[in-house]
Protein backbone atom coordinates (compact mmCIF):
# COMPACT_ATOMS: atom_id res chain seq x y z
CA UNK A 1 0.00 0.00 0.00
CA UNK A 2 2.59 2.31 0.50
CA UNK A 3 4.29 1.95 -2.46
CA UNK A 4 1.62 2.48 -4.22
CA UNK A 5 1.05 5.87 -2.58
CA UNK A 6 4.93 6.39 -3.18
CA UNK A 7 3.93 5.68 -6.84
CA UNK A 8 0.96 8.07 -6.96
CA UNK A 9 3.10 10.81 -5.80
CA UNK A 10 5.80 9.99 -8.18
CA UNK A 11 3.05 9.66 -10.67
CA UNK A 12 1.95 13.16 -10.11
CA UNK A 13 5.44 14.54 -9.69
CA UNK A 14 6.08 13.28 -13.46
CA UNK A 15 2.58 14.52 -14.67
CA UNK A 16 3.38 17.99 -13.81
CA UNK A 17 6.58 17.76 -15.30
CA UNK A 18 4.86 15.87 -18.57
CA UNK A 19 1.74 18.65 -19.03
CA UNK A 20 4.02 21.45 -20.33
CA UNK A 21 5.44 18.90 -22.56
CA UNK A 22 2.11 17.52 -23.97
CA UNK A 23 1.51 21.16 -24.88
CA UNK A 24 5.09 21.35 -26.69
CA UNK A 25 4.11 18.07 -28.36
CA UNK A 26 0.61 19.01 -29.44
CA UNK A 27 1.75 22.28 -31.33
CA UNK A 28 4.70 20.40 -32.77
CA UNK A 29 7.41 22.16 -31.28
CA UNK A 30 8.86 19.37 -29.41
CA UNK A 31 12.21 17.93 -29.34
CA UNK A 32 13.80 15.09 -27.34
CA UNK A 33 13.68 16.65 -23.70
CA UNK A 34 10.10 17.35 -24.07
CA UNK A 35 9.14 13.79 -25.49
CA UNK A 36 11.43 12.38 -22.45
CA UNK A 37 9.00 14.65 -20.32
CA UNK A 38 5.84 13.93 -22.04
CA UNK A 39 5.57 10.09 -22.16
CA UNK A 40 6.93 9.49 -18.68
CA UNK A 41 9.96 8.07 -19.46
CA UNK A 42 11.84 9.17 -16.23
CA UNK A 43 9.58 6.87 -14.57
CA UNK A 44 12.28 3.92 -15.96
CA UNK A 45 15.58 5.24 -13.98
CA UNK A 46 13.30 5.40 -10.74
CA UNK A 47 11.88 2.11 -11.31
CA UNK A 48 14.88 0.52 -11.63
CA UNK A 49 16.69 2.10 -9.07
CA UNK A 50 13.23 0.98 -6.79
CA UNK A 51 13.85 -2.54 -8.10
CA UNK A 52 17.23 -2.82 -7.51
CA UNK A 53 17.90 -1.66 -4.20
CA UNK A 54 14.64 -2.27 -2.50
CA UNK A 55 13.96 -5.14 0.34
CA UNK A 56 10.82 -6.19 -1.17
CA UNK A 57 11.36 -5.82 -5.01
CA UNK A 58 8.26 -6.90 -6.53
CA UNK A 59 6.03 -5.27 -4.43
CA UNK A 60 7.35 -1.66 -3.96
CA UNK A 61 8.02 -1.83 -8.29
CA UNK A 62 4.86 -2.54 -8.95
CA UNK A 63 2.93 -0.42 -6.80
CA UNK A 64 5.35 2.63 -7.73
CA UNK A 65 5.00 1.81 -11.42
CA UNK A 66 1.37 1.13 -11.33
CA UNK A 67 0.63 4.83 -9.27
CA UNK A 68 2.39 6.39 -11.71
CA UNK A 69 0.85 4.90 -14.20
CA UNK A 70 -2.37 5.82 -12.83
CA UNK A 71 -1.61 9.47 -12.38
CA UNK A 72 0.22 9.95 -15.96
CA UNK A 73 -2.22 8.49 -17.84
CA UNK A 74 -5.51 10.11 -16.19
CA UNK A 75 -3.88 13.82 -16.26
CA UNK A 76 -2.51 13.03 -20.12
CA UNK A 77 -5.56 11.94 -21.44
CA UNK A 78 -6.91 15.10 -21.90
CA UNK A 79 -3.98 15.69 -24.54
CA UNK A 80 -3.27 12.06 -25.98
CA UNK A 81 -6.73 11.02 -26.32
CA UNK A 82 -5.80 7.39 -25.10
CA UNK A 83 -3.68 5.95 -21.97
CA UNK A 84 -2.16 3.76 -23.70
CA UNK A 85 1.55 5.12 -24.76
CA UNK A 86 1.29 5.08 -20.84
CA UNK A 87 0.11 1.63 -20.65
CA UNK A 88 3.21 0.13 -22.62
CA UNK A 89 5.69 2.11 -20.84
CA UNK A 90 4.53 0.49 -17.68
CA UNK A 91 4.40 -3.02 -18.99
CA UNK A 92 7.91 -2.37 -20.59
CA UNK A 93 9.48 -0.74 -17.22
CA UNK A 94 7.94 -3.77 -15.06
CA UNK A 95 9.58 -6.21 -17.97
CA UNK A 96 13.04 -4.05 -17.67
CA UNK A 97 13.07 -4.17 -14.07
CA UNK A 98 12.30 -7.91 -14.02
CA UNK A 99 15.37 -8.62 -16.62
CA UNK A 100 17.57 -5.96 -13.84
CA UNK A 101 16.59 -8.05 -10.73
CA UNK A 102 17.67 -11.08 -12.13
CA UNK A 103 20.77 -10.15 -13.39
CA UNK A 104 21.28 -8.88 -9.92
CA UNK A 105 20.67 -11.77 -8.22
CA UNK A 106 22.92 -13.75 -11.20
CA UNK A 107 25.66 -11.61 -10.07
CA UNK A 108 24.80 -12.33 -5.74
CA UNK A 109 24.60 -15.90 -5.91
CA UNK A 110 27.95 -17.72 -5.59
CA UNK A 111 28.60 -20.41 -8.04
CA UNK A 112 28.89 -23.83 -6.60
CA UNK A 113 32.19 -25.46 -5.41
CA UNK A 114 33.69 -28.04 -7.52
CA UNK A 115 32.62 -31.90 -6.42
CA UNK A 116 36.08 -33.09 -5.52
CA UNK A 117 37.14 -36.21 -7.32
CA UNK A 118 37.86 -39.36 -5.65
CA UNK A 119 40.79 -41.18 -7.15
CA UNK A 120 41.41 -44.61 -6.79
Amino acid sequence: MKSLVIGLAVGVVLAVLALPALRYEISDHANLLTRVLAYGFLLVPVAVVTVLKSAFPVTHTTGLVAGATLALASTAQTYTGTPMPYVWLAAATLFGCAAARIMRNERLTPSPSPVPVRRS
